[in-house]
């Protein structure tokens, strides 16, 4: 199996930080757009030059990169090992990578229902808050209505006691 060496592609060194990465795919891309770049290979340079960006960008696309690559190289250097081990431990971090991005997307799948029912939730809230304010609107206003019509018989009551005087 030929690994693409992305340190290489982007001419940085494996223990490169984003910021270097990043300044280096700018300084790159500038030089091998085909827009700029009117060699016959400057499209494929391009793209492997984004495919290289995507994964050392990616911190988790970056890690397994690593893994991968030292295992290469480490079963490249011993020969007697190489064809089976190598062979079995690539294949079992394939499968690792392949259990990781499943549990990712579990993940990503329970947030987005996380975030549904706390929408859902928000929503009944401000309805229950809509139909509580109604409510003591309600109540004031039967209170105030209340509270007009004992103070009109309050006022009959005293008219007819000062006629009565």
């Amino acid at each position: 199996m030929e690994q693409k060496d992305y340190y290489a592609i982007m001419q940085v060194s494996p223990d490169a930080d984003a910021a270097v990465i990043a300044a280096a795919y700018r300084a790159l891309a500038a030089r091998y757009h085909p827009d700029r770049n009117k060699s016959p290979d400057a499209t494929l340079r391009m793209q492997e030059l984004n495919e290289a960006y995507a994964v050392l960008s990616d911190a988790q696309k970056r890690a397994s990169y690593d893994r991968k690559r030292r295992l290469h190289a480490h079963f490249a250097s011993n020969t007697s090992v190489q064809n089976g081990a190598a062979a079995q431990t690539l294949q079992a971090q394939e499968k690792l990578d392949r259990a990781m991005r499943r549990i990712r997307e579990i993940q990503d799948r329970a947030l987005e229902q996380i975030r549904q029912i706390q929408e859902r939730s928000s929503q009944q809230v401000r309805e229950i808050q809509e139909r509580s304010s109604q409510q003591v609107r309600e109540i004031q206003e039967r209170a105030a209505q209340q509270i007009r019509e004992i103070q009109a018989r309050a006022l009959e009551q005293i008219r007819e006691i000062q006629e009565s005087l």
